[in-house]
């Protein structure tokens, strides 16, 4: 009857723990089917492909491109306790004229300014005005660049990236770096978020009279993708160290911040925004000192088929 007894005991004490393994075994088995569920969802996120952009221009042969450019600036500065304030406007229309478009995709365009409204009023001295397309009369300060307003100012040629492939300047052109004609983009498709640069090499004048070669860069991202539009950031980086106040004065001018805008589907310059806001101190004698602040906004105007394209119909 105890043997009876003993293994009535032990049967139960083994059903119990045979029920007990059995739990942990089916909680190992969920926990586990857990785990590759987690595991299978990661390598499906991972596994799927990322949304990429192609940045390409798609100008068309004939067509005139025009945006509006307005640029302000408001300029500080004090030598020997002397102090001036330099403030400009400036609006323009830009055009750009497409020659040609080659089996490459190379867009060989004429560059020029259509017309101009400047206003310009330095500490001490009468503000000065001119509108390209009712005054008669230049004021001296503006004869230049009245002269070559409707005039070809460069016959460049680039590929679809904005690579320079080459440059005709008709008219000697200073670029300060805040307004670029064609931003250089990305060779390959690029997803939100990836970054690209374009190397640049100016040339300065230091205070014993050479010319120091500066490298710098332009750092770009695509930011966002919205309606159609690729928004780019763009900044501008100063590769070469440079210490001397003078040679960091003639460069303020090439530091470039801002986005712009760019049409995905016609392949062009929708719209841009690029600002400076610099401060120099000791550039000309421990006291001097140079502020510079400048904005500039551009916004492309409807395109049009130019006389060329008009007279080949």
């Amino acid at each position: 009857m105890r043997l009876a007894k003993s293994c009535f005991w032990t049967v139960v004490f083994s059903i119990l723990i045979l029920g007990h393994i059995s739990q942990i075994v089916c909680a190992q088995e969920i926990d586990l089917e857990k785990q590759l569920n987690e595991a299978a969802l990661k390598v499906t996120k991972d596994s799927q492909v990322v949304k990429k952009y192609e940045l390409q221009y798609r100008l068309k042969e004939g067509e005139l491109i025009r945006s509006r450019v307005v640029h302000l600036v408001s300029m500080d500065t004090k030598i020997d306790g002397e102090f001036e304030n330099l403030k400009s406007r400036s609006v323009s229309t830009r055009v750009f004229q497409v020659e040609e478009v080659d089996s490459e995709g190379n867009i060989t365009l004429i560059h020029r300014v259509e017309d101009a409204e400047l206003w310009q009023k330095v500490t001490g001295q009468d503000e000065v005005r001119y509108n390209s397309r009712k005054d008669e009369v230049v004021p001296e300060s503006y004869e230049r660049i009245a002269a070559s307003i409707g005039k070809p100012l460069a016959v460049i040629t680039v590929s679809s990236s904005g690579a320079i492939v080459s440059r005709k300047d008709e008219v000697t052109q200073f670029n300060p770096g805040i307004g670029v004609l064609m931003p250089r983009l990305p060779d390959y498709p690029i997803a939100i978020g990836q970054k690209w640069y374009t190397p640049q090499e100016v040339r300065i004048r230091t205070k014993d009279g050479r010319v120091k070669p500066i490298k710098l860069r332009k750092l770009y991202t695509l930011s966002k993708v919205s309606n159609g539009l690729a928004t780019i950031t763009v900044r501008t980086q100063v590769i070469t160290p440079v210490h001397d106040a003078k040679v960091k004065s003639q460069l303020m001018q090439r530091m470039q911040h801002g986005e712009f805008q760019f049409d995905l589907a016609k392949g062009r310059i929708y719209s841009s925004r690029m600002e400076l806001d610099e401060r120099v101190v000791g550039f000309n004698g421990a006291a001097s000192m140079i502020h510079y602040l400048s904005r500039m906004t551009e916004q492309l105007l409807k395109s049009v088929p130019s006389t060329k394209d008009v007279s080949v119909r």
